[in-house]
């Protein structure tokens, strides 16, 4: 099971505060993601809707996983408030996500990877719901000091993501930022 990100105290605003948000600003990666209108995409460790929300207005489903009903419930409330009708949230363990296989266009594991204690099982389920073809998208913190994120013991290098990944995915593109890394995967 992946742990639980502690939805206490604010818990919104240290996902979503203005600091956060200029250093990962969420449409860049979306807009390295290629997303086309009539995909559906899976938002793995989904939080409060911080990519799930703007990525809702690009495709046609955004089916929201998390493993926390607290953040759901603000994610469920969210869609609500801006009339978005293709986000299903959807509590659950990336580890044994309760979909069908090859059902998604898209993964997205958003600052997921470092919280997972089996990464290679939950590659393994990405690549079970992606359709032949499809896509993975994994961002995460860099392995060193940043203003927010977990300890950097915890953090991987995008070399040691692409390594388990290899698997099940080939590597489309990289990008690294100062806070974050972004990698582009294709289900072989």
């Amino acid at each position: 099971m992946a742990r639980k990100f502690e939805a206490t105290g604010d818990f919104v605003e240290r996902l979503e505060g203005t600091e956060r948000r200029k250093a990962i600003p969420p449409l860049e990666i979306m807009e390295r993601m290629g997303l086309d209108p009539s995909w559906s995409v899976l938002d793995i460790g989904a939080g409060v809707g911080y990519f799930s929300v703007p990525l809702s207005e690009s495709v046609r489903e955004v089916v929201a996983l998390d493993v926390e009903t607290r953040m759901l419930d603000v994610l469920q409330e969210r869609a609500v408030s801006r009339k978005r009708k293709n986000i299903h949230a959807l509590q659950g363990d990336v580890l044994a996500i309760p979909l069908m296989e090859e059902s998604f266009d898209h993964v997205l594991l958003a600052f997921i990877y470092h919280e997972v204690n089996l990464p290679t099982l939950m590659l393994e389920e990405c690549a079970r719901v992606l359709k032949p073809g499809g896509c993975l998208t994994i961002v995460d913190f860099q392995k060193w000091e940043t203003p927010f994120g977990p300890p950097v013991s915890e953090r991987k290098t995008p070399a040691e993501v692409e390594r388990r990944a290899r698997k099940w995915f080939s590597l489309l593109a990289e990008f690294g930022e100062q806070v974050f890394y972004q990698l582009e995967f294709k289900k072989m």
